[in-house]
């Protein structure tokens, strides 16, 4: 026997009134909500058709946002961004880290307690301008995905996040070493008499590798072809977190971080020296005192000691910087994102070319082409 036909998804039954005081009506019914639970609604008027009709209004408000198992549209914005934040399995251990201090120290303390449905554009875009510029975008990040993900399960009607006005971060210049500012700093690295502060320095000036994919460098990425020409295959980088330290990971800052780099002159002469040294007893090429990864933080405070007032402005993402203007010079900034391990060559050109350094040479170019009209003598 078929019994009654249920209740469509978002649509309430017949509705009962009665009257619950001298000019009092209640108005109730149940409401089939869109996750197929079914709740009772009650609304309550100075007439039957008034009360109906706020009946109406508020199934119409359940309606407008979709509970699920974990969530509610009552639930508070620190308890999305636990859940959220328990979805992010596929992400690196350092990003992780990076969403979670920005979920600690500004989200939560600020505005974990509100509720879903109290969270509007108007607050989060007043909120934003209170920040620091400097961690705008990692709480914009966690804060959008988060949020999108409400939506997506419809506890929201839409993405507040989507018409906050973000302030824009201030654009620096690219700044990066000329090349007899790299003589000089050479030269000024070298009066530490530290070996390996030498060594890095000039192997990321020779290669422009992150500081994490140098630390990484097994001797078994160190490659030689039939002719003798002697190269590094980019396999994996050093990453640190809270939860398991400074550990290698087999794969790149990004999916184009695998690469060969052909080493120079100087980094060939600087990995024969450490494979005489350290081939037989360590895996690593530049290993810390104790033979381990090095920690990127213990080699920058090493070159912060010792760069000297003129390269105070000097980072080891500065002889990055280097590399990429250099190649970027020569051979295009395409060829330069390849060198850096970019997708494609906007990255490059946006945040590590530092453009004109010496002016464009076009004045040969031009002379082939523009010509003075000389006079005719009578």
């Amino acid at each position: 026997m078929r019994g009654r036909p249920a209740t469509p998804l978002g649509a309430w039954g017949a509705i009962d009134v009665r009257q619950v005081g001298e000019k009092r009506f209640q108005a109730s019914t149940r409401l089939r909500l869109y996750n197929g639970k079914v709740v009772r609604v009650r609304a309550t008027g100075p007439s039957k058709t008034a009360a109906t009709n706020r009946l109406k209004e508020r199934c119409n408000e359940r309606l407008e946002v979709r509970d699920s198992k974990n969530l509610s549209s009552n639930s508070r914005l620190s308890e999305l961004l636990d859940y959220w934040l328990a979805t992010k399995t596929d992400v690196r251990p350092q990003t992780l880290e990076r969403y979670k201090r920005a979920i600690n120290n500004h989200v939560k303390p600020n505005l974990g307690d509100l509720r879903l449905n109290e969270i509007s554009p108007s607050i989060l875009d007043a909120w934003f301008k209170t920040l620091p510029l400097g961690v705008v975008g990692n709480v914009r990040t966690v804060l959008s995905a988060a949020l999108r993900l409400a939506t997506r399960y419809e506890l929201m009607r839409a993405n507040p996040m989507a018409v906050v006005d973000i302030p824009a971060p201030e654009v620096k210049k690219v700044r990066a070493l000329s090349p007899e500012e790299v003589t000089r700093f050479q030269k000024q690295i070298a009066t530490s008499g530290d070996e390996n502060l030498i060594d890095v320095v000039d192997f990321c000036l020779c290669t422009g590798l992150r500081a994490g994919e140098v630390f990484a460098l097994r001797w078994e990425d160190v490659i030689e072809d039939a002719q003798g020409n002697m190269a590094v295959m980019v396999r994996g980088t050093m990453a640190y977190s809270k939860e398991n330290g400074n550990v290698r990971q087999d794969f790149g800052k990004t999916a184009a971080a695998m690469r060969p780099i052909p080493l120079a002159a100087r980094a060939v002469e600087i990995v024969q020296k450490r494979r005489a040294k350290y081939g037989d007893l360590l895996e690593v090429v530049f290993p810390s005192s104790r033979g381990t990864y090095q920690w990127e933080n213990n080699f920058n405070r090493q070159l912060r000691n010792w760069r000297g007032k003129e390269f105070s402005w000097v980072t080891i993402h500065t002889l990055r910087k280097t590399v990429a203007s250099l190649v970027a010079d020569e051979l295009g900034p395409h060829k330069a994102a390849d060198v850096l391990g970019h997708a494609d060559s906007r990255l490059t050109e946006r945040a590590y070319y530092e453009r004109n350094r010496a002016g464009v040479p076009i004045a040969e170019l031009i002379d082939k082409v523009v010509k003075g009209v000389q006079k005719v003598s009578k």
